[in-house]
């Protein structure tokens, strides 16, 4: 579809210390379409039949400058420019450093915790007395690899089970009360902690968990749904094997030691769990789906994305400031080839579950952004090419 309006997209290429540029004209360029780089290389500015549209780009290029602008019919125009050696400090990161959404540190201890849908109080002021960052999720299997391959302890305390020690691979952390350990995503608390709070099938995980008979033609599922006893919002799991309450980052509020500190997203979240699979797991590929108790009227189809850049920087006409950002190949498949690609022995594929609603206002956020880039990167070989915004800790 045309534009009707000038349209400016630029992204920083750090490896080769350059920013990429693409502009959308109404029309096609004539004598009077002018492009200048202003501001000592900061800012880049087009006119256009009466139109002026100004971008701060996402890096400084070199000086002021006029650039050229090409007399075709095409009203596509790009431009690669230089860096400038001053004035860009290149972005520096890696999976295994990447900024995180309220780890402990931020949080404030005694901090209550509320849904973000509503404002009620889910744990109350005071509640929480320590905030603890949980490890990486294959902290176990690395602590049984180590004790293992120990070459210097071949004694008789090698045969000691490491489930006995507490951190082997078959091992769980449990919530305790007083304390709020802290995931990429979420939260884990004692239930005991907690407060209006509705549980999907609360009957039978009750009875699951208070009596040692069998619950008669129904075992107990693994996790319950967590909905908000005031607006009914969806904010969290119930683990009912470790009696251990989950709340969602991106469905509740606390305090933190940063007064101006922002919420973070769901979408946000999902980019730090990618990056977290990348760190984990070498795979850039994963299969973002909603729970199987989720697959009701309101479910969506599973979503598959592959990560080609956990780290980009760029900038739009179409929003305000630079963006922080990972660039991905997306598409909706089926659940039928969502199964296919997990059950395969030679899968390359991480299984990641998420609430319906999160996975669709994700899926929002990739078109939306699809829209951003120029009209021919905007897919490859059947899968269509996305942003999904970071969290770089300084917002």
């Amino acid at each position: 579809m045309k534009e009707d309006r000038i349209s400016i997209y630029a992204e920083l290429l750090s490896n080769i210390r350059q920013v990429s540029i693409a502009a959308s004209l109404p029309s096609s360029p004539g004598p009077r379409t002018v492009a200048k780089v202003l501001d000592g290389g900061r800012r880049l500015c087009i006119e256009h039949d009466g139109q002026t549209e100004a971008l701060d780009l996402p890096g400084t290029v070199v000086g002021n400058t006029a650039l050229q602008v090409s007399q075709s019919a095409s009203r596509e125009l790009t431009w690669r420019l230089p860096l400038s050696s001053e004035g860009t400090p290149l972005p520096h990161f890696s999976p295994e450093t990447q900024a995180v959404p309220w780890v402990a540190l931020d949080l404030e201890h005694g901090s209550a915790v509320c849904c973000r849908s509503c404002n009620s109080i889910v744990i109350l002021k005071d509640t929480i007395q320590s905030w603890k960052d949980l490890p990486s999720e294959n902290w176990a299997e690395m602590m049984e690899f180590w004790h293992c391959h120990k070459p210097h302890d071949h004694s008789e305390h090698q045969q000691e089970t490491l489930a006995n020690r507490g951190y082997g691979a078959n091992s769980a952390i449990t919530a305790q009360p007083g304390i709020g350990f802290v995931d990429i995503t979420s939260f884990m608390f004692d239930e005991t902690n907690c407060q209006n709070l509705l549980f999907s099938m609360s009957t039978l995980a009750k009875a699951a968990r208070n009596s040692s008979d069998a619950v008669a033609d129904a075992a107990p599922p693994k996790f319950l749904h967590i909905f908000c006893g005031e607006c009914k919002a969806e904010i969290g799991l119930f683990n009912v094997r470790i009696g251990s309450v989950t709340l969602f980052k991106w469905q509740v509020t606390c305090n933190t030691t940063v007064p101006t500190s922002r919420v973070p997203s769901g979408p946000e979240c999902l980019a730090a769990s990618l990056v977290a699979n990348i760190s984990r797991s070498g795979s850039a590929k994963s299969l973002i789906s909603a729970h199987a108790s989720e697959k009701g009227e309101n479910w969506t189809t599973p979503l598959y994305l592959w990560v080609l850049n956990p780290n980009v920087v760029y900038s739009s006409s179409s929003i305000q400031g630079k963006k922080t950002a990972m660039k991905v190949l997306y598409q909706h498949i089926t659940a039928e080839e969502g199964d296919k690609l997990m059950e395969s022995v030679v899968s390359d594929v991480q299984d990641l579950n998420l609430p319906t609603a999160t996975i669709q206002l994700s899926s929002e956020i990739l078109k939306s952004s699809n829209r951003l880039l120029p009209e021919k990167e905007r897919s490859f070989k059947g899968w269509q090419v996305g942003l999904l915004d970071r969290w770089d800790g300084t917002r």
